[in-house]
């Protein structure tokens, strides 16, 4: 058995490393061990024996009973009165172990838990504190899962843990079991169930018990597989230490659930992750970094994603067509912005499925990611000070608050930092980013939008707030604006304005709400009393610039990406793509003719709810087309023809490149490359006369080149892509 020292929250103490690339065909599962098995348990009033645990502790004095010692919820077999915790012991037979390629433990207890098999610990729960004495607390609550009709938390030992750990003949399970508030508690509970893999079709122990059904079976799936093995408890912060395998055949070829691993292989550092969806929802997100053997954060590349450390894994539940995020971070991409790149892929944590999950980055500034500049602990003047700030509006504790936070009579508006982090930027960066969004506010916020000599566009990229405005208001997001909301700024050298974005976190979106007339496919989202949202949006829709703005993004992107063909394309593609998957994931959550809060609708199947969502998302996109504000004036054509005129592309036809020569000292900010249909697949900026593009992953055929002047004008020239060779 493999093992790794951890330093965590100033404890030391031993992991099992799991380290097993190459599995042993599984027969069946039997049960070695259940709950209500006699057991002998004592409460202690002082410390035990320091061997209380070992398999060679005389344990005679102990008292002799069924196990589930505790008190409250009716899940007991011995019950007990109000006690701060139970030191449990259970004998059981192995009859060969060779024959064992997988064991598992499941943990359904009431508050915390250490378990030792042999004397050797293999699992804990909610409980930090090394060998803790009789009087240790728990870390927190925790509820007890299966008298609520869910299926205990599990925990994997392999064939080098099986192989050093068990041994033919008498075993010895031990287990302490401890209350968060002790004796003012009301309830406590330790029941442990073990669970052994077989390979043959021996059959020398009992059957698994009826909701013994989470276990991996072999399956086949042209998805990805993601595999986490854990041996302690995934809770929501600290992250806990574990085994990443994915996967992931490059061929084509299917993907099976017990093969080594294609892919990543390594130890990661992961804990749940959400907001409200965290206490709501039994299928929960994960966020989780990539890690060394010694716990330190590398970056590695993960199902083609660029290298980075830092990565989530997002569980739709309410959203029951599970493309909602998908959806709204590709529109984002397409539009021209960063928006976290996804991908479906099938999970399986200890050896329980878990369904069909989005595996996507988290929001970081990174150079594939939020890409601004690096902002160190020295820069803290000048330009250096003045970008790669990223900061979001969302739930949680807050940095600083706006200061016109109450100017709306909507609430407290605040702002918390996310690169660099609240533990890491630096007095002066606080105080800097803190004055440009106070400069910002008050030129937006003054009836002329100025302050101090500038006018409020000139701190912040009107095009990427149209554009983020017109995906929240297409998906009518109950969270827009005022959850969730990211920024960035960059440096002065660099235009110095704040961008809107990226996007984050639709699953709810997109006529999938019952409250705040989020199913309504009228109506403005940014309108709406739900909660803080910024004034910036009330006085954006103020000022004409903005409106026009608006309503020419619009229309540029309603005749690509977001046109209803384009966007029905796309869902049609992903259905595509998790259709094998479905049942496997449904059966694990049967969720589809049930409410699930907060959805505005249930459709009983998933084709239903998928065309639910396109009937809504078309409705929505009728009614902002007609009720958008602003007026696109069309450039004049001359003017068009003289700025055309002065960019040359050559060759064309072209074959892998095309050089881009611009005339006359003409300052464009940006190129854009759309496809035939409309669908943004390059995007590069502009700055020198002449500049050398590499497209040969692009495909033969016909697209735009679109560029944009600094005075924010837009025109296209037509290039053909051509084999090489012909």
């Amino acid at each position: 058995m493999n093992s790794m020292m951890c330093r965590f929250f100033g404890v030391t103490f031993i992991l099992l490393y799991i380290n097993c690339v190459v599995f042993s065909q599984i027969n069946h599962w039997e049960t070695a061990l259940f709950a209500d098995d006699n057991c002998r348990y004592t409460i202690p009033t002082n410390n035990t024996p320091i061997d209380w645990f070992t398999d060679t502790f005389d344990d005679n004095d102990w008292i002799e009973a069924r196990g589930g010692v505790g008190y409250g919820d009716n899940d007991d077999r011995t019950i007990t009165s109000p006690i701060n915790s139970v030191f449990l012991r259970y004998k059981f037979e192995i009859v060969n172990v060779s024959e064992i390629t997988r064991a598992i433990l499941d943990a359904d207890y009431d508050d915390g838990f250490v378990a030792y098999l042999n004397g050797q610990e293999i699992a804990r729960g909610n409980i930090d504190e090394p060998f803790p004495n009789y009087a240790a607390s728990a870390n927190g609550l925790h509820e007890a899962s299966l008298y609520q009709g869910f299926a205990p938390e599990s925990y994997t030992l392999f064939e080098d843990d099986i192989m050093s750990l068990f041994r033919n003949g008498e075993n010895v399970l031990a287990f302490q079991v401890h209350n968060f508030d002790g004796l003012n508690s009301t309830d406590l509970s330790s029941n442990f169930y073990l669970h052994l893999g077989i390979t043959n079709s021996s059959q020398n122990y009992r059957p698994t018990p009826d909701w013994f059904d989470g276990v991996v079976q072999n399956f086949s799936s042209p998805l990805p597989i993601v595999r986490i093995f854990t041996t302690e408890e995934i809770v929501d912060e600290p992250k806990v230490f574990g085994r990443m395998e994915v996967v992931n055949h490059l061929d084509g070829s299917e993907n099976q659930s017990f093969e080594e691993a294609t892919g990543y292989s390594g130890p990661i550092a992961i804990e749940k992750r959400g907001q409200s969806s965290l206490g709501l929802f039994p299928k929960v997100g994960y966020g989780f970094e990539t890690v060394d053997e010694d716990g330190m954060d590398i970056d590695t590349t993960i199902l083609g994603f660029p290298a980075e450390e830092d990565w989530i894994l997002s569980g739709p539940y309410s959203d029951k067509t599970m493309v909602r995020n998908v959806l709204a971070y590709h529109l984002a991409r397409e539009a021209g912005a960063y928006s976290s790149r996804t991908k479906f892929i099938e999970l399986i944590i200890n050896d329980n499925y878990q369904g069909i999950y989005v595996f996507m980055e988290k929001i970081k500034r990174d150079k594939n990611r939020v890409d601004i500049a690096n902002l160190k602990e020295e820069d803290i003047e000048g330009d250096e000070l003045t970008g790669g700030y990223v900061f979001k509006i969302d739930k949680g504790e807050a940095d600083w608050f706006s200061q016109f936070q109450l100017w709306n009579n909507n609430g407290f508006l605040s702002f918390q930092y996310v690169s660099p982090n609240r533990n890491n930027i630096q007095l002066q960066q606080r105080n800097y980013i803190r004055s440009y969004v106070d400069s910002f506010e008050m030129a937006i916020r003054a009836p002329d939008f100025h302050y101090e000599g500038k006018r409020y566009d000139e701190f912040i990229d009107l095009e990427s707030f149209a554009d983020h405005f017109i995906l929240k208001e297409l998906a009518k997001d109950v969270d827009a604006y005022r959850i969730s909301s990211y920024y960035y700024k960059k440096k002065d050298s660099n235009g110095g304005k704040i961008y809107a974005g990226p996007a984050w976190d639709f699953n709810i979106a997109f006529g999938n709400i019952d409250y705040c007339e989020g199913a309504d496919k009228s109506g403005w989202m940014y309108f709406r009393n739900c909660g803080p949202i910024p004034f910036w949006w009330f006085r954006l829709i103020d000022d004409q610039k903005f409106r026009d703005i608006l309503k020419c993004r619009w229309n540029e992107l309603t005749q690509g990406p977001f046109s209803i063909e384009s966007i029905n394309e796309f869902i049609d593609a992903q259905v595509e793509i998790i259709e094998p998957a479905l049942d496997r994931n449904f059966e694990k959550w049967p969720v589809l003719n049930s409410y699930v809060w907060p959805n505005a609708v249930v459709t009983g199947s998933f084709e239903s709810e998928i065309d639910y969502l396109k009937s809504w998302i078309a409705d929505r996109h009728d009614w902002l087309e007609v009720n958008l504000p602003g007026t696109c004036i069309i450039q004049n054509t001359t003017d068009l023809s003289v700025l055309e005129n002065k960019v040359k592309i050559f060759p064309n036809p072209f074959d892998s490149k095309i050089e881009i020569q611009i005339e006359d000292n003409l300052n464009l900010s940006d190129l854009q490359i759309f496809d035939a249909l409309g669908r943004l697949v390059y995007q590069k900026a502009l700055g020198d006369a002449s500049t050398v593009v590499e497209l040969n992953f692009l495909n033969a055929g016909m697209y735009q080149a679109s560029f944009t002047t600094e005075n924010g004008k837009r025109f296209s020239k037509k290039i053909i892509k051509i084999d090489q060779g012909q």
